[in-house]
């Protein structure tokens, strides 16, 4: 094994701890419900004789639908989105293709999983109010007795639901931030007093879904986690639910992350694939090869801070005079 693949250990340990965990929790969710409540349904749309299954056919079929997304569309839709990109940004700025290190460790596979695990928890949880009769409404005599295992539940499967749409977003942006492809002003736009501007095209896309994610994320799982269930179900404060709530609100953004590293390292595998092709698309859309040059840079000599302490002296000395 070489230093570049040594690089998926830790991401591949941690998803797949992620992932075991997520299939454990959500089946003794699950099995809570039932025993309460035989006759629940958790996603009606999904024809399975139990909520286990339901469950169950949720975060199995999640995974090969993310990876055929992922070969299928990824370079399509990053495509897509240099040419919206491009109109968007005509007027003042231009594409260039920016040769790039290679370096990409496993904290950086940590994070890149991040961003979308939190977007897809974030229309998860907006789509169970906005699609509730698509999922499991307990009668209201019940809903005391599982809402502790109903709450959690219905994040968890949501959330799984919404990852192939997160990614649709995030996985063209990972190519084009890979590929570097970056948007700088036009010669013309650096004599107007503005300074000047360099950002990566997929960069730009990806903090504009990541900023919805920052502040959607609190103020869903706040809904979801606190105020549904103790200002609307009337379940009781008690430290127990508090803290099982809290840590629903951040242990559930881990658990997604789990689902999204394999991708983030099937990405990292196809790069010899993907990156010439997208930057063979970008220069047909008019970019430019441009490489950045480094600066060498050097500590003064003692010498050299003596005479500029003279010239400083003496400069000083004339203008008092």
């Amino acid at each position: 094994m070489n230093d570049g693949k040594l690089r998926f250990v830790i991401p591949v340990i941690l998803s797949a701890i992620g992932i075991g965990l997520t299939f454990l929790l959500a089946n003794t969710l699950a099995g809570h419900i039932i025993r309460v409540y035989p006759g629940a349904d958790l996603v009606p749309v999904i024809t399975r004789e139990t909520l286990a299954g339901d469950v169950w056919t949720v975060l199995v079929v999640v995974f090969p639908v993310i990876f055929i997304e992922y070969l299928v569309l990824a370079l399509p839709l990053a495509a897509i989105f240099m040419g919206l990109h491009k109109v968007f940004k005509a007027s003042a700025y231009e594409q260039s293709v920016m040769k790039l290190g290679d370096k990409f460790g496993a904290d950086r596979i940590l994070r890149r999983a991040a961003v979308p695990a939190l977007f897809a928890i974030s229309i998860g949880q907006m789509s169970i109010y906005l699609l509730g009769d698509y999922f499991l409404v307990p009668p209201a005599g019940l809903a005391s007795e599982v809402g502790l295992s109903v709450t959690p539940l219905l994040a968890i499967v949501s959330a799984a639901i919404a990852l192939p749409i997160s990614l649709a977003f995030f996985m063209p942006t990972w190519l084009l931030n890979d590929s570097g492809i970056v948007l700088h002003l036009k010669e013309g736009q650096l004599k107007v007093r503005r300074c000047p501007d360099t950002e990566g095209v997929g960069r730009w896309f990806s903090n504009f879904l990541g900023g919805f994610s920052v502040i959607a994320l609190p103020l869903s799982s706040i809904v979801h986690f606190f105020v549904q269930p103790y200002f609307v179900e009337g379940r009781i404060f008690t430290p127990l639910n508090v803290i099982t709530s809290l840590f629903w609100t951040i242990g559930l953004p881990l658990l997604m992350m789990a689902f999204v590293v394999p991708i983030v390292i099937l990405n990292e595998v196809l790069l010899g694939f993907t990156t010439p092709r997208v930057q063979n698309i970008a220069r047909h859309l008019g970019a430019k090869d441009v490489q950045v040059v480094p600066v060498e840079t050097k500590p003064f000599s003692e010498a050299e801070l003596s005479d500029a302490r003279e010239n400083h002296s003496y400069s000083k000395g004339q203008d008092q005079r």
